[in-house]
């Protein structure tokens, strides 16, 4: 059967390798070029790195006047003048803090958004609780207001406190009820939209997979390494992996990579807690070396204080055969499943993760097996390929 080539605009705040979400954008336009449609994309800021590279894969980019994060006269172009040069057949919206400027064209172009975290349906868009810091399970309304949702701290001005508009935000989100695919990486995603009202036939999961080259999978190592690839962000709560590593009665190493905001503060609470010896930060990674450390890890840990959407570190630590000890929260028990491709801690129990961590440690057998279920399970239900054709018939409709 003849293939039909459609011409996709992505729609995204950023343009640049930034995070996540612009990979997820990446490695979806290159793919669905390879199949021959043709893929552009509407911004509002540069960031990250390899602009140039980003920009190319590509038919076209074009700063986005409604979405600009710069100053609005650095965007030239209104988004009804780039859909009448693009004449797309689809718009495929990402990470955008409002979705007025698409309205006019519902019904006449088709409209898709992939919601890659929480902003759309909490205010404080962490999907946990001030207080407390447990995950939230409620849809948005009045209980936002019970934990102070109206405030956040972070804007990048001076202010450290900024108001958010509750009813405003639960606008916007009304506003993607009448979009005609809404997709989310996982059951927790799922489950929130329904939650929040949205419809359960707009609704679909497609996990963000990324395209992973076969991996030279070196066996368990004897060495008891912990390994933890994370933004240092609250939100990863490596700040929780360093209290349960303090708990340890067995003989450990662990490496740290990433970096983030939160990582003075990582290092201080690392020595508060003994472990300058033992705990050692590496940075940022790229992905041509990271395959080093996996290699040395006995088990990866992923200990995210928030309801992590997906969670594709853990996905990239089974693809290189190592079992995974992981807080059960959000769309994590979507992959790892307990005693099969690693274990499942319940949420924020550090003493229970620090079980679970020694538990790997000190039982290579237990390691080794559950590293050979997660490479099978990689490959059995993550493949890039099949991504993809999930990706053809949301957009193609």
């Amino acid at each position: 059967m003849r293939r039909l080539f459609v011409r996709i605009l992505f729609v995204n705040e950023k343009c640049g390798y930034f995070g996540g979400v612009e990979q997820n954008i990446a490695v979806t336009a290159r793919g669905l070029r390879s199949l021959g449609h043709q893929c552009f994309l509407a911004y509002g800021v540069t960031a990250g790195k390899d602009f140039d590279s980003y920009k190319s894969l590509f038919d076209d980019v074009f700063l986005c006047r409604e979405i600009c994060l710069q100053d609005k006269k650095y965007a030239s172009q209104p988004f009804e003048n780039i859909v009448k040069s693009v004449y797309p057949d689809v718009l495929y919206l990402h990470k955008v803090s409002r979705t007025d400027f698409c309205l006019p064209f519902i019904s006449k172009v088709r409209i898709v958004r992939m919601v890659h975290d929480h902003d759309l349906c909490c205010p404080r868009r962490h999907k946990y609780f001030f207080h407390n810091e447990r995950i939230c399970h409620s849809r948005a309304g009045w209980r936002c207001y019970l934990d102070l949702a109206f405030l956040t701290g972070g804007d990048g001005s001076k202010r450290a406190v900024s108001y958010v508009s509750i009813p405003d935000k639960l606008t916007e989100m009304r506003r993607n009820y009448n979009l005609d695919r809404i997709l989310v990486g996982s059951r927790f995603m799922e489950d929130e939209l329904l939650q929040n009202g949205f419809p359960e036939s707009r609704v679909s999961i497609v996990p963000p997979i990324v395209p992973m080259k076969p991996a030279k999978i070196s066996p368990v190592p004897q060495e008891p390494v912990v390994l933890c690839v994370a933004q240092l962000i609250k939100g990863k709560g490596v700040d929780l992996l360093l209290q349960a590593l303090q708990k340890l009665s067995c003989d450990f190493q662990a490496i740290i990579v990433g970096t983030g905001n939160a990582e003075s503060y990582l290092k201080d609470l690392s020595l508060d807690l003994g472990l300058e010896e033992r705990v050692h930060f590496e940075g940022w990674v790229n992905n041509v070396s990271i395959s080093e450390f996996y290699s040395k890890a006995r088990v990866v840990a992923v200990p995210c204080r928030w309801a992590e959407p997906f969670g594709m570190i853990g996905l990239e630590a089974m693809h290189h055969g190592r079992p995974v000890v992981a807080f059960d929260v959000g769309g994590i028990p979507d992959w790892l499943e307990n005693d099969v491709t690693g274990l499942l801690v319940p949420e924020r129990d550090v003493v229970g993760l620090a079980k679970a961590l020694e538990r790997l440690l000190l039982d290579l057998e237990l390691a080794h097996r559950l590293g050979e279920m997660a490479i099978l399970r990689v490959q059995e239900r993550f493949s890039f390929e099949d991504y993809l054709i999930q990706m053809e018939q949301h957009l193609l409709g």
